[in-house]
C-alpha cells in the first residue's frame, strides 16, 4: 500500500469516526492548554540544600609507662590508648588533647584549657559538688585549616585517689558518685570564610580508679560541623518544558481540529466515490494476484472475438476453467486482463482510477526533478 492509498483510507477512517476524533482533539487541546497555564502559574519550588560551612575535630591519646615491671610487662614498655590500665605497674598516666578545625579558608586563635575536675554526680548526671584544678594551657595564633593543636598533662592516679577520699571525707557521708575527670574547654576566635567566627567546645576524659586498676574513656576523632541552609528557587527545566509541551500541544490538537472542521464543512473530509472504486479495485486486484500475470497482448490475439466480464472476480474463474493465466496488461486508458481460450478474449477492462492518476502524477514529477 503507497501513501495515496494510506491517505485515502487514513481519511475514510476519519470521516467514520468523525466524532470520537473530535472529542479527542478537544480533550487533547484542553489538556495542553492546562499543562501551560499550571507550568506558569505555578510557584517556583523552593530547594533547600545543608551546605557545610566548616568542621572541627577533637580527641584525646593517652598512654601509660611501666614503672614497676613484672613476668608480663618491663619496665620502661609504654602501653597505648588502652581501656584497662594497671595502678601498680603505672601508677601515671599521659594524656594529650588534639583539635583541629577545617574549611576552605581562615585565620583563628586556638585556646585550649586543661582542668582536672573531681566532682560528684547523680544517676542523671546532676553535680552534687565539684572541684577543679587547671594543668595546662596551650594557645595558638593565626591557625590554618587544617593545622592541629595539642595541650598535654599528665595525671597521677594515686594521687587523685587521694585527693578524693580526702574531700569524701571532708563532707562525711556525700551523695552521688564521685569521679575525676580531664576537661578541655576549647576557644576559637577568629575568621572562617570571610566570616566571624566565636566557637566554644568542650570535651572530657573520664578516669575511674578500681582498686589495682583504672579505666581511662574519653572521645576520638570527634566531629563538629557547622552549618547552613541554602534555599533557591527552581524553576528552570521542570517548568518550562511542561509548559513548552502544552503549548505544542494545545496548537497541534486545535490547528487539526480546525482543519478536520474545515473538511468536513466542505465535504472534502472523506474520500469521493471513485477514490473508494480505487480502492476496492486495488484491493480485488491483491487478492487475486496469484491468478494474474502482468504482460502485453499481442496484436493478432486482440483480433479475436471478445467477451467482457463485469468484474475481475468473474474472469478469474473463467482463467481457472479454462487453465489459463490472467494477463494484465497496461494501456492508456487503465488496466485491461485478458484470458485467451482457442479463438475467444474473455475480457475486464478496469477504468484508470484516481489512485493510478496520482501515481502517474507523482512519477512524471520525480522523473522532472531528475532530469533538472
Amino acid at each position: 500500500m503507497d501513501r495515496t492509498e494510506a491517505a485515502i483510507r487514513t481519511r475514510a477512517t476519519l470521516e467514520q469516526w468523525f466524532v470520537l476524533v473530535v472529542v479527542v482533539l478537544v480533550a487533547a487541546s484542553a489538556f495542553g492548554g492546562w499543562m501551560a497555564y499550571t507550568a506558569y502559574a505555578a510557584e517556583p519550588e523552593a530547594d533547600q540544600e545543608t551546605v557545610e560551612l566548616w568542621s572541627t575535630t577533637a580527641g584525646f591519646q593517652h598512654s601509660a609507662e611501666v614503672q614497676e615491671g613484672n613476668q608480663v610487662f618491663e619496665a620502661g614498655e609504654v602501653m597505648e590508648n588502652q581501656p584497662l590500665y594497671y595502678t601498680r605497674l603505672s601508677p601515671e598516666v599521659d594524656t594529650e588533647f588534639v583539635y583541629r578545625y577545617d574549611a576552605p579558608d581562615g585565620d583563628v586563635d586556638v585556646t585550649i584549657d586543661l582542668e582536672q575536675v573531681i566532682r560528684s554526680v547523680d544517676s542523671d548526671d546532676g553535680e552534687y559538688w565539684s572541684t577543679s584544678e587547671s594543668v595546662n594551657q596551650s594557645t595558638a595564633q593565626s591557625v590554618d585549616p587544617g593545622d592541629g593543636q595539642t595541650a598535654s598533662t599528665t595525671l597521677s592516679v594515686p594521687a587523685i585517689e587521694n585527693e578524693s577520699d580526702r574531700i569524701e571525707s571532708s563532707f562525711g557521708d556525700t551523695p552521688g558518685t564521685v569521679e575525676t575527670v580531664l576537661v578541655a574547654a576549647v576557644t576559637m576566635e577568629g575568621t572562617i570564610d570571610g566570616e566571624d567566627v566565636t566557637h566554644t567546645e568542650q570535651y572530657e576524659l573520664t578516669l575511674e580508679p578500681d582498686g589495682d586498676t583504672f579505666s581511662v574513656d574519653a572521645p576520638v576523632g570527634e566531629r563538629y560541623t557547622e552549618e547552613t541552609t541554602v534555599t533557591s528557587e527552581d524553576e528552570t527545566t521542570a517548568g518550562l518544558s511542561d509548559a513548552l509541551a502544552g503549548i505544542v500541544l494545545f496548537v497541534l490538537s486545535s490547528s487539526a481540529l480546525v482543519v478536520l472542521a474545515v473538511a468536513k464543512r466542505r465535504g472534502t473530509l472523506g474520500p469521493g466515490e471513485a477514490e473508494l472504486e480505487a480502492l476496492r479495485s486495488g484491493t480485488e486486484r491483491d487478492r487475486f494476484d496469484e491468478w494474474i500475470t502482468v504482460g502485453s497482448v499481442p496484436a493478432y490475439l486482440r483480433e479475436r472475438p471478445q467477451i467482457e466480464v463485469e468484474d475481475l472476480e468473474g474472469l478469474v474463474d473463467v482463467a481457472i476453467d479454462c487453465d489459463r493465466r490472467v494477463i494484465e496488461d497496461h494501456g492508456d486508458d487503465g488496466p485491461r486482463f485478458v484470458v485467451a481460450d482457442d479463438d475467444v478474449l474473455y475480457v475486464y477492462e478496469q477504468e484508470r482510477n484516481v489512485i493510478e492518476t496520482e501515481r502517474d502524477v507523482e512519477s512524471a514529477s520525480s522523473e522532472s526533478e531528475v532530469s533538472v
